[in-house]
């Protein structure tokens, strides 16, 4: 049977909250109101394929807006989805606002930034900041109904005014970044007018917009003087969970006032001053309809507690020896030195086996692959390309590796559309290219740098290095051996600490079947226990059925570490080769992870802080 190439990419749900800093000033700052508007731009844009709005947002009159609307997206893993925000500012709610600007994120490049946050600048001023966060697959959904009101608010102005001040709140809920933790506003109410007993209006927020799920997430609950220029000015804070306030909320329904009160804080010269008491006035949580209290955590199952300390990960073989530099230069060429007695295939281990003791079984927690890439995973591209004479002339159009007139052969295409989607989750993009089948001096080397220093800084880079071979003394041989290739990947994947989240992929590009599957089938079994994925991209019309039941058999002894994609289905769609080439790789990594005992980071410490001048 032909190898199954239809599957889907695995579909992730994200979250995506917008903020914007120093937006320009109209005439009347007084009548400035700001909004965003969001569209998804198509594939076949260029086509005359019209974008697709996803939603706009609540009008805040303010020049460094937070708006509080989520809008979901749907990302697959290995694609490209580009999304532009279209800043509207009007003299009123009801007026017929202007752009002032448009910035243009890719949904890739936000979610491979170290704090899921992109910024973008306008060109007439101001700049726009779009933080993604994955959707949690734990817990249960639901919307979140609460009242909070104030017993009492503490204004140090109040007796340089006639009038007592309109007030209102917000609630940001904690995301946690690999450079701290950040604070992202969910909900905004709406002002209770000359009032220092206010009694906000009930609100209700989907319990995903509220706390990603999380009813133990932290949330940052912030009372604000109303000003109607939009300057409004802190008047203090409390952190809590959804948990608590539910709580709070049942303590305050049997009239237990004490219990069910918030101390209103702000940063005093000394110490944090009390400037109010919050009452939780109700609260609960809707399911299909149905209001239903969670304080003993019945009806939410929230994600697992952190895991305060991360097991040591038990080391591989110690005979997987390191090696020195792969390949001095183009023309001198050497082959990487592993001893394959140390690949050998390890009699104790069995296809159940976890590698240290873990195992991903039902009862183990949930992790996702965007959990990890929240956390900092580092997946460390190495790209392998054949060189073999099957390939046919270099110089004769049609053959694999023909170039001309600046379009991509198919080992191009591929470098690019599968290169760049696994490179996104790359911290320094430092690639290393190697060649295999080509022969230099007379001799065969199934092992080579393409050219001239030992790793791309970038994709582009690696396509660079593929095309110096061809300005060598190469002659293109056999047969086609990628052992030597996955023993050096193996050889890097080795020196990988797992706790730190870096994990390898290795890209092979061959257009034929290797000459010696059952010791390529050994070698993947081998290596299985490594932090590493082989992918390899099949080039050509070859008949690939030997490839696959090398992958089957790799996947069915073994950890399943091992991926084959033909490139032909997709010759025309660049997005669709990444996505069926990568679909297998998020799980891959959340398996490997798992079984060693490695869990998402949890951060604490600083919050995050952006500034755009």
């Amino acid at each position: 049977t032909s190898y199954d190439i239809a599957v889907m990419a695995p579909t992730t749900k994200l979250q995506l909250c917008l903020t914007a800093s120093n937006l320009p000033r109209t005439a009347k700052l007084s009548a400035q109101h700001v909004r965003a508007q969001v569209c998804v731009v198509p594939p076949n844009y260029a086509t005359g394929e019209q974008p697709t709005h996803l939603g706009t947002t609540e009008v805040i009159k303010s020049s460094h807006p937070r708006w509080t609307k989520i809008f979901h997206l749907e990302y697959e893993f290995g694609s490209q989805l580009t999304f532009y925000v279209d800043i509207l500012i009007g003299s009123g709610e009801s007026s017929v606002p202007k752009s002032i600007g448009i910035a243009n994120f890719e949904v890739g490049d936000v979610l491979g930034s170290r704090n899921k946050t992109k910024v973008k600048r306008l060109r007439k001023g101001g700049c726009v900041f779009a933080h993604i966060e994955p959707c949690s697959e734990e817990g249960a959904g639901g919307r979140v109904v609460f009242q909070l009101s104030a017993l009492r608010l503490e204004w140090k102005q109040r007796m340089l005014s006639r009038s007592e001040p309109s007030t209102f709140f917000e609630i940001a809920r904690q995301t946690p970044t690999s450079i701290g933790n950040k604070w992202v506003v969910v909900y905004r109410s709406q002002p209770v007018l000359e009032s220092l007993r206010p009694c906000w209006d009930k609100a209700e927020v989907d319990l995903e917009t509220f706390c990603n799920r999380d009813t133990e997430r932290p949330i940052l609950v912030s009372v604000y003087i109303h000003k109607k220029k939009g300057n409004h000015a802190l008047l203090g804070s409390f952190e809590s969970t959804v948990k608590i306030l539910l709580e709070k909320a049942e303590a305050g329904s049997e009239r237990d006032w004490h219990q069910s009160t918030f101390a209103l804080q702000t940063p005093g010269y000394k110490a944090y001053e009390s400037v109010g008491t919050i009452a939780v006035m109700e609260g609960s949580i809707i399911f299909d309809g149905e209001s239903a209290t969670t304080t003993n955590g019945d009806r939410i199952s929230p994600r697992p507690l952190p895991i305060d300390t991360v097991p040591g990960c038990e080391s591989t073989s110690s005979a997987y020896s390191n090696y020195g530099n792969v390949i001095d230069s183009p023309g001198s060429f050497t082959s990487v030195t592993v001893d394959m007695a140390s690949l050998q295939l390890s009699q104790s281990r069995t296809t159940s086996s976890s590698g240290n003791g873990h195992d991903s079984t039902s009862t183990s927690p949930r992790y996702t692959f965007s959990d990890y890439v929240e956390s900092g995973l580092d997946v460390a591209l190495s790209v392998a390309i054949d060189f073999t004479s099957s390939n046919g002339d270099p110089r004769i159009p049609g053959t694999l590796h023909y170039n001309s007139d600046g379009s991509l052969n198919d080992y191009e295409e591929t470098i690019m559309s599968v290169g760049k989607a696994i490179a996104k989750y790359s911290k320094d993009e430092d690639i290393p290219v190697w060649g295999f089948g080509a022969k230099y001096g007379g001799l065969v080397r199934h092992l080579f740098q393409c050219g001239s220093e030992a790793t791309a800084t970038d994709v582009d880079g690696v396509l660079d290095d593929y095309r110096s071979v061809f300005l060598t003394d190469l002659t293109m041989s056999g047969p086609t051996v990628i052992l030597d290739v996955i023993k050096a990947a193996a050889s890097r994947a080795k020196r990988y600490d797992v706790r730190s989240l870096k994990y390898g992929v290795l890209l092979i590009l061959t257009d034929g079947i290797v000459s010696d599957a059952e010791a390529t089938k050994s070698l993947l079994h081998a290596v299985s226990d490594l932090p590493l994925s082989v992918l390899i991209v099949g080039i050509g019309a070859a008949d690939f059925r030997l490839m696959q039941e090398i992958v089957e058999y790799s996947n069915q002894t073994s950890r399943p570490n091992v991926s084959f994609v033909a490139y032909r289905p997709h010759q025309h769609d660049p997005r669709s080769l990444s996505r069926a080439a990568l679909k297998d790789i998020p799980a891959q990594v959340v398996d490997y992870l798992k079984r060693k005992g490695v869990p998402p980071r949890r951060y604490s410490g600083l919050s995050e802080t952006s500034n755009c001048s």
